[in-house]
């Protein structure tokens, strides 16, 4: 059985200070109000993970080699599968992020 988790990740530069008035010659440096974030788009991440896996990724299904995987991981289990023999992998493989816009990524308008 696989099990799709999709996590976000805002792409973001640093936060940056905002200030609350000019300086002044009386106040040089006037206290910092609060921090902007600035934002471009926000990536969507699919990993699948699956405790009964037969099969494995090949290497030309990686993102470097023109495929659409970021990350794979397999861990062979302590039994074969009845019907075939083979060895059972327990697996987690990540999509390459699909990129979309900061409106879409849930919970994000309460921030």
């Amino acid at each position: 059985m696989v099990t799709r988790s999709v996590a976000y990740r805002l792409r973001a530069a640093s936060p940056q200070p905002v200030k609350g008035a000019c300086a002044t010659i009386s106040e040089p440096n006037p206290p910092t109000v609060g921090f902007i974030l600035q934002t471009f788009m926000a990536e969507k991440i699919t990993t699948d993970a699956c405790d009964d896996q037969a099969n494995l990724l090949c290497s030309n299904d990686m993102y470097g080699l023109g495929g659409n995987y970021t990350s794979a991981s397999y861990s062979a289990q302590r039994f074969l599968d009845p019907t075939t023999g083979g060895i059972v992998f327990q697996s987690s493989e990540t999509r390459f992020p699909e990129y979309i816009s900061e409106g879409d990524v849930p919970g994000l308008g309460n921030i």
